[in-house]
């Protein structure tokens, strides 16, 4: 680890408190000089980090995310990257697994210029305002069940946001997490193939969050798409994006036993509603009667027949209230 980064993480685990040259150079075994230039460097990226004679340093906890203090609260031994632009962390995920041998990684991003979302659409990732993540996740022997790998990621995201903005947050099959009937992050899974083999080696989960509004949202998406911090809260950027981290990881550790299913129909709010769902070049409708524990919607057609679907995209949502438009 070089020297500005030791220091920004030291100031950061004693945030909002005076630091002074010699406990900096007792701790992190460099000179005054070094420590100096540290600190100059780091205002400089634009960290915020006040300098007084006789006190010392004292960082100020602020919503530029940084690659050494998300390092600093994750829990899980993998590559970490985060990059203040990229055209899109799935892409780089991909990049990844070709060199990567086995190794889990996790991409951050604010801001991506070139992010997607389901069947290539366009996802809107501005600067400032969300969270861009991706984990690439080296399958091995390690069996993968999909639905339950997105359900799981859903739920894991869900809890952060919740405890984190004091908001609750519902979840539309299969992939959006819905607060106040606005859209507010998106899941995307995606299976990377092994060339020689013809086996799936890596799989990538891709999170894109909305934070805060923006005004680069196109107008006609503004009906449907939200913002989580409804309360106007001050919660630090990095340690959203550790919580998220954290939560992944964990998860990962035994979504296979689906233990997530129960809470994420309680989630659920499209289990009890009609529905027009697009799988392939077919549309169905119906109602749903189930999220089942394979993480596949359970839908009653017209016709009557029960119909279980392990992919589409839900395209209509008629709830009794009328309040989603998505």
């Amino acid at each position: 680890m070089d020297t500005k980064a030791a220091v920004l993480q030291y100031l950061n685990a004693h945030q909002n408190a005076w630091t002074n040259s010699t406990q900096l150079v007792a701790q992190l075994d460099v000179s005054r000089t070094a420590i100096w230039k540290a600190v100059k460097q780091l205002q400089q990226d634009g960290q915020q980090i006040e300098s007084q004679s006789g006190r010392g340093y004292r960082y100020v906890p602020n919503q530029m995310l940084n690659q050494a203090i998300i390092a600093q609260g994750m829990k899980q031994d993998c590559l970490l990257e985060v990059h203040q632009s990229i055209d899109s962390t799935n892409k780089r995920a991909k990049e990844l697994a070709m060199t990567n041998s086995g190794q889990p990684a996790t991409i951050v991003a604010n801001e991506q210029t070139g992010g997607y979302g389901r069947f290539g659409r366009q996802f809107y990732s501005p600067a400032q305002t969300g969270i861009y993540l991706s984990f690439l996740l080296p399958i091995g022997t390690q069996q993968i069940h999909p639905g339950l790998l997105t359900t799981g990621t859903s739920v894991a995201v869900a809890r952060v946001l919740e405890r984190q903005y004091k908001v609750r947050v519902a979840i539309k099959w299969v992939n959006d997490l819905i607060v106040n009937q606005h859209k507010v992050a998106g899941i995307l899974s995606e299976a990377v193939t092994n060339f020689e083999s013809g086996q799936i080696s890596n799989v990538i989960i891709g999170i894109g969050v909305n934070l805060e509004g923006n005004r680069l949202i196109p107008a006609d998406l503004s009906s449907k798409v939200g913002a989580i911090n409804q309360n106007h809260l001050q919660v630090n950027r990095n340690e959203t994006a550790i919580q998220i981290i954290n939560g992944f990881w964990q998860m990962i550790e035994d979504f296979n036993s689906g233990r997530l299913m129960d809470e994420y129909k309680q989630r659920s709010i499209v289990i009890g509603h009609s529905v027009t769902v697009k799988v392939g070049k077919q549309t169905v409708h119906g109602q749903v009667k189930d999220v089942n524990n394979e993480g596949e919607l359970v839908l009653k057609a017209g016709s009557g027949e029960l119909l279980t679907l392990s992919a589409g995209e839900i395209t209509k949502l008629n709830l009794l209230d009328g309040g989603y438009h998505g």
